[in-house]
């Protein structure tokens, strides 16, 4: 799998071999799920709080006698089944929404969404960008050089020039190589890799095989051997016909 490569001029200058552990692995759509859900998920803050029973600022006397009132027993005035009472089973904020899941799926994940960005012709290569100060209107030349830039997430390696220029534009977005994510993935439809950090997300998001012991049984040779012959008894062969 190869993608073009661009000067900051937005010229082509060549094209670059991408990795195949990224760039051209199996598409997963369920790992791809998870992931994003996983993402979702430990991303969600729990706002949302009720009060029980126990923490109302309620008297906690008796509203009525047990019997002979003809009504129904109630407690005190703190009960869920009163105005102003507790509230059974309401959201808390100390929920955990938080979800795992294993390094090696994430990365597959993350590798099956790169994989499909690479068949679609969705990723670029930026070769270099370097001025004397951040200039945004350098960088907007460079997306109307492009041939993909309405919705562009920049991956870079440290390179402030290149962030302080870009992040002031709409839909673009400047993304730090390790923190390359499923979401900022789905939300925008190109992304622009500096060299410097596809070279640096191949040593990150590195995928290893599984190692797998199989131990293979020593091989015996088969004895073949001919049936006893038992003798019959006597009195087994009693009143047989």
């Amino acid at each position: 799998m190869k993608a073009p490569i661009y000067d900051q001029n937005g010229k082509k200058t060549g094209e670059l071999e991408l990795p195949a552990h990224l760039f051209d692995s199996k598409v997963n759509p369920s790992l791809v799920h998870l992931a994003l859900v996983r993402q979702h998920a430990n991303a969600r803050i729990s706002s949302a709080h009720t009060l029980r029973r126990g923490e109302v600022k309620r008297s906690t006397a008796k509203i009525m006698r047990q019997k002979g009132s003809g009504k129904a027993r109630k407690g005190d005035s703190g009960s869920p089944i009163l105005r102003g009472g507790g509230i059974a089973w309401g959201p808390r904020n100390d929920r955990n929404y938080t979800k795992d899941m294993p390094k090696k799926q994430r990365r597959l994940a993350l590798a099956s969404m790169l994989t499909k960005k690479a068949k679609s012709s969705k990723v670029l290569i930026l070769e270099n960008f370097t001025l004397e100060n951040p200039k945004t209107k350098e960088f907007e030349k460079l997306l109307k050089a492009l041939p993909e830039s309405k919705s562009l997430l920049v991956i870079h390696n440290r390179n402030e020039i290149l962030v302080k220029s870009s992040k002031n534009l709409k839909f673009v977005k400047p993304l730090l190589v390790n923190l390359l994510n499923p979401h900022d993935l789905t939300k925008f439809q190109t992304i622009l890799f500096e060299k410097a950090a596809l070279d640096e997300a191949e040593k990150i998001f590195t995928i290893e095989p599984t190692k797998r012991k199989v131990e293979k049984a020593a091989e015996k040779p088969i004895k073949k051997t001919a049936p006893k012959k038992v003798p019959i008894a006597e009195k087994e062969t009693a009143g047989v016909v």
